[in-house]
């Protein structure tokens, strides 16, 4: 299984903003770009194409995604009825992987990444080790009845995580269900995944 071994938070750094809005992050002390030049560059101008594959790096690193992953979820998107920005975006967010995240079993999208792979998670009661698993309305996702799983979601301080509201929370039988699919509103404000398929339009 393909995973991303490099840093992490370097986007962070490239679009100079914390993105998924933790503590310790080095955009919060240093938000310009990597490099020696970064605190004393001044030319900011970026092309259209840039604009649009930044638009697609910071929604793609979100998700803890590859780009192949990603790009075969945009075309599934394209396939699909209806609006392609919100089915792309919602079959990013309906991935197993980031409700592990959303219900605040893990603290980042990798650790849920390497909960679901580890075999902590399970899915209307069927345990489920394949982190990109397309969730659907009326699933029910909780952790593992084991005392290592549901160590590690106690560490993590689940009972206090920010669930979005298409999602029902159970705290104590540390599951959660899916009531609805997500609504633009519930994904966040700098996202700009009308860049995103102008990217791959081109």
């Amino acid at each position: 299984m393909a995973t991303y071994r490099g840093r992490k938070k370097a986007i962070c750094r490239k679009v100079g903003f914390n993105i998924w809005g933790q503590a310790k992050c080095p955009s919060s002390k240093r938000p310009y770009v990597p490099g020696q030049h970064g605190p004393n560059k001044r030319d900011n101008r970026t092309s259209e194409y840039g604009e649009q594959l930044m638009a697609k790096q910071v929604i793609r690193t979100y998700y803890g995604m590859l780009e192949k992953q990603f790009q075969r979820t945009f075309e599934k998107a394209a396939r699909m009825h209806g609006n392609t920005s919100l089915n792309f975006l919602r079959l990013l967010e309906m991935r197993l992987q980031t409700q592990v995240y959303r219900l605040g079993y893990a603290k980042t999208i990798w650790q849920a990444r390497q909960l679901v792979s580890h075999g902590h998670i399970m899915v209307n009661g069927k345990k489920v080790d394949i982190s990109s698993y397309q969730c659907r309305v009326g699933d029910v996702i909780g952790v593992r009845n084991h005392e290592v799983s549901q160590g590690i979601a106690r560490r993590n301080q689940y009972e206090g995580a920010p669930v979005p509201v298409y999602l029902d929370a159970n705290v104590g039988a540390m599951e959660g269900k899916i009531v609805a699919l997500p609504e633009r509103e519930d994904f966040p404000d700098f996202f700009q995944e009308q860049q995103v398929i102008e990217y791959y339009a081109r």
